[in-house]
């Protein structure tokens, strides 16, 4: 069952990248001999997440595992990024001198860790990126629906305040290319309700009590606030509770993106309005296919000048629709 789907994900990135992905190369140089057969030479995964016990992580990283269980000589170790960028360049480095065949990232800073990725790929290693992309070209990236989630989420909250009203953004740490485009499509989507205006926003740094603490200081400068975006599910939660503790939780909508089991906890119990799901256990399984695919062929992905891009198909997420989210679909 593995050749096809690894042939469907090599159209696939074919089209992506256009092939002229490594267009200042000639034919010649965009291939590579083959060194290891997938199926049967040893072969070595490392998966570097930013913050290992993250519920996205968990779950990216339970789908790379079980997708790479299916080949018998194939090892997977996880080494956490610990939400440093240094310590993430560090593991890189560590795994190229350890050889590694491939690497699933999760990074912590786009551009921070793209001369260490840089040296994997110049060292044969393929290295593909979950959702947060890094500034360098390399093999691909596994991302959720970022422009569109953020464009969908200004909708859906713009219908909710009847076209009119005042909202705060609670961003993520800047420079995280997520950030940048959940930020840019919810920009995009408000343009289309010109009596709405953005009065405030602040990095909540994707953590949960930081946006707890941002959301409490909205809430004292701000005395109407209609609705509540933030770049992650984590940082809606801290918010939620902030408004909670305020007793303002029937003034505004509270939106959050990514779609973690808390979450729709959260949104079953009326303490935030909406998400964006993602199933982030076909996500990791899909970059583990990837990765192996890469190994196994070719393509000499360090000659990329573009990076593919898969997107995985989103869900908004509110009341009336959370149960279809299944208890084996959460994470």
């Amino acid at each position: 069952m593995k050749r096809p789907v690894a042939l469907l994900l090599f159209v696939m990135l074919v089209i992506a990248c256009g092939i002229g992905a490594a267009s200042a190369a000639s034919s010649g140089d965009f291939f590579r001999e083959v060194k290891k057969n997938p199926f049967a030479d040893p072969i070595k995964i490392a998966w570097v997440p930013t913050n290992a016990p993250d519920a996205n992580c968990t779950a990216w990283g339970k789908g790379i595992q079980q997708e790479l269980s299916y080949w018998p000589n194939v090892s997977y170790a996880m080494f956490d990024g610990e939400r440093n960028s240094e310590k993430q360049s560090r593991i890189i480095y560590d795994l190229i001198s350890q050889e590694y065949d491939a690497i699933i990232l999760q990074a912590f800073n786009s551009a921070a860790v793209a001369p260490a990725v840089t040296e994997a790929e110049q060292a044969g290693i393929p290295v593909v990126c979950i959702n947060i992309d890094v500034t360098s070209p390399h093999a691909a990236l596994v991302a959720m629906t970022d422009y569109e989630a953020g464009y969908a989420i200004a909708l859906q909250m713009a219908d909710s305040v009847g076209g009119s009203g005042n909202f705060v953004v609670i961003q993520a740490t800047p420079g995280a290319s997520r950030g940048e485009n959940l930020e840019a499509g919810f920009q995009a989507g408000l343009k289309l309700y010109p009596n709405i205006a953005i009065v405030d926003s602040q990095t909540g740094e994707w953590l949960t009590e930081r946006a707890n603490a941002v959301m409490t200081d909205f809430l004292t400068k701000h005395p109407k606030i209609d609705g509540v975006f933030c770049h992650n599910d984590q940082m809606a939660q801290g918010a939620a509770m902030a408004v909670q503790a305020a007793g303002r939780l029937d003034e505004m909508v509270i939106w959050g993106a990514n779609g973690e089991n808390k979450a729709l906890e959260y949104i079953e119990l009326g303490l935030m309005t909406g998400t964006i799901y993602t199933d982030c256990y076909n996500q990791g399984a899909t970059a583990a296919r990837i990765a192996m695919m890469y190994i196994g062929s070719n393509i000499d992905t360090s000659r990329f000048t573009e990076t593919p891009v898969i997107k995985m198909p989103p869900k908004a997420v509110t009341i009336e629709n959370a149960a279809a989210i299944t208890p084996d679909m959460r994470w």
